[in-house]
C-alpha cells in the first residue's frame, strides 16, 4: 500500500533518506543543516521558502568563505542585517545561531574532527523522550518538532510530530496518537511494520504533499 501510493515520489524519498543517513544533506555543511532546520521551526512551506534561503545564506555566507564553520556562525547576532534581509525573523536566526554555539561546544569538548561530526553525535544521544532538558531543547524556539528534525537531518532514523505527518498517518494508516511523543512511538511501529525507514515515510509524504516535483531534488 505504501509503494502503491508514494509510487511517484518514491524514488526521490529514497534520496533524501540516503543524504540523511550518509550524513550529505546540503552536502555535508552542518552549519546548512541548522540553518534549514531553524528556519523551518517558524512553520514556513519547506520547498517555496526554507530551500531558497537556505541557498540564499549559503551563497551569501558559506560560498565566499566568511561562514565555514559553527564557530564562524556563532559569532554573529540575531540582529545582523544580512540575516534579517534573508528571512527578517529574529527567532529564526537565535535558534540557528545558540543551536551552532551548543554544537560548537561539544565538538570542542568531545575532540571530534568536524561540525557534522558534533552534530551526529549530539543527534544519535540526544532523546525525545527528555528534549526538554536537552541542551539545545532548552533553546528558545526549538520545540520538539524541530528537535526531531534536526536529529533527522543528522541520520537518526526517527520523526518528527508536525502537522502534515501526523494528517498524512492517520489518513492513509488510522494513527491518531493522543500526544506527540506517542506519534512518535506510534511512527517506529509503522516503520517496523512496513518496512520502512520513518525518514523515508517523512520524506515520501512531504514530497507528496507539496506536490514537489522528481527534478530539483539534487539541490537539496
Amino acid at each position: 500500500m505504501f509503494e502503491e501510493r508514494f509510487k511517484d515520489v518514491l524514488d526521490s524519498a529514497k534520496e533524501g533518506e540516503l543524504r540523511c543517513f550518509n550524513g550529505k544533506r546540503w552536502d555535508g555543511n552542518a552549519v546548512l543543516i541548522v540553518v534549514d532546520a531553524s528556519l523551518d521551526s517558524i512553520g514556513l512551506n519547506y520547498f517555496k521558502i526554507v530551500v531558497p534561503r537556505v541557498k540564499r545564506f549559503y551563497g551569501d555566507y558559506v560560498k565566499t568563505g566568511e561562514i565555514s564553520s559553527f564557530s564562524d556562525f556563532s559569532g554573529l547576532l540575531p540582529e545582523d542585517a544580512r540575516l534579517r534581509a534573508i528571512m527578517n525573523n529574529r527567532r529564526v536566526w537565535s535558534v540557528a545561531i545558540d543551536t551552532s554555539r551548543v554544537l560548537d561546544k561539544i565538538r570542542e569538548g568531545k575532540d571530534l574532527d568536524s561540525d557534522l561530526d558534533a552534530l551526529r553525535y549530539w543527534a544519535v544521544r540526544a532523546n525525545h523522550r527528555e528534549w526538554e532538558k536537552d541542551e539545545i531543547g532548552r533553546i528558545n524556539g526549538v520545540g520538539l518538532i524541530t528537535f526531531q528534525y534536526l536529529r533527522m537531518q543528522a541520520g537518526v532514523d526517527t520523526s518528527m510530530p508536525d502537522k502534515i505527518i501526523k494528517r498524512v498517518v492517520e489518513r492513509e494508516w488510522g494513527i491518531n496518537a493522543p500526544d506527540d511523543l506517542s506519534f512518535i512511538e506510534e511512527m517506529e511501529r509503522l516503520s517496523k511494520e512496513i518496512g520502512y525507514s520513518q525518514i523515508l515515510i517523512c520524506w515520501a509524504i512531504w514530497l507528496r504533499e507539496s506536490d514537489m516535483s522528481k527534478g530539483g531534488w539534487e539541490a537539496l
